[in-house]
């Protein structure tokens, strides 16, 4: 447990910076206050601890988050849907690849970018049906 703790606020200030990382994701201008949708990849790491016989190995979940704005689409369009279903899609790449930086595992997490962007398909619906139900 030591070791994580001296870890955390690297942890800390990686999260930090890559608040700031996005690229053309987020260069988007006209965007209103609110229309972002959140991007989430997850990683799970063991914990240098000892490991209990009744609960098995403890982990860490550090999650990397990101927005991905979308005020400039005109969602109530297949076009722009599909854009914005682009721009989830590299950020999810983005995210997991700064986590394969800062948390790299022994076998690569093929499957981040498909699990980050299977998280904001909920969000990415709801937007799209609530664009679609305006007049």
């Amino acid at each position: 447990m030591p070791h994580l703790l001296k870890s955390a606020p690297c942890l800390l200030l990686a999260a930090l910076m890559l608040s700031g990382v996005g690229g053309p994701a987020l260069a988007q201008e006209g965007a209103g206050e609110g229309e972002a949708i959140v991007v989430e990849a997850p990683r799970e790491v063991p914990v240098p601890v000892e490991r209990n016989p009744y609960t098995g190995a403890a982990v860490a979940v550090t999650t990397v988050k990101m927005p991905v704005l979308y005020g400039d689409l005109d969602l109530r369009t297949e076009k722009d849907a599909d854009r914005l279903m682009v721009r989830i899609n590299r950020v999810a790449q983005d995210l997991c690849t700064q986590l394969d930086r800062l948390m790299p595992l022994d076998s690569p997490d093929s499957g981040c970018v498909s699990k980050a962007a299977a998280q904001a398909a909920p969000q990415v619906q709801a937007v799209i049906a609530a664009a679609r139900a305006r007049p």
